[in-house]
């Protein structure tokens, strides 16, 4: 079975679930770079405190959506890092494939913000 741009299902979850080591290494980095806002950084130690606290919003023994607000919060955290940090930060921080990471990151260019 194929989906709709081409790649096999199987292909697929590979690319993605190779995606989650990466974005650990990433949001770690991320963390300890000086250059990140604080408001970024307390956004990253509260997903952390979260994904390892077991009581979750949707318990994780319900099949499917156990995971859903994990997922869900992992998201609007990365996107919000995304939105905050320097363009630079990020590319540094990413490492090699920048295609990938124009791929998460399609947005419209940011105005210039206040220093937090």
């Amino acid at each position: 079975m194929t989906e709709s741009n081409g790649e096999p299902d199987g292909r697929r979850r590979e690319s993605v679930l190779a995606l989650i080591p990466r974005l650990a290494k990433f949001v770690y980095h991320l963390a300890r770079d000086p250059r990140v806002p604080w408001t970024v950084k307390a956004a990253l130690a509260g997903l952390a405190a979260y994904l390892a606290c077991p009581i979750d919003i949707i318990p994780d023994w319900i099949p499917v959506a156990g995971y859903l607000d994990d997922i869900l919060l992992v998201g609007f955290v990365v996107t919000y890092a995304l939105g905050r940090v320097p363009s630079d930060v990020i590319r540094e921080h990413w490492g090699e494939d920048v295609h990938l990471l124009e791929s998460l990151t399609r947005r419209k260019k940011r105005k210039p913000e206040d220093s937090e």
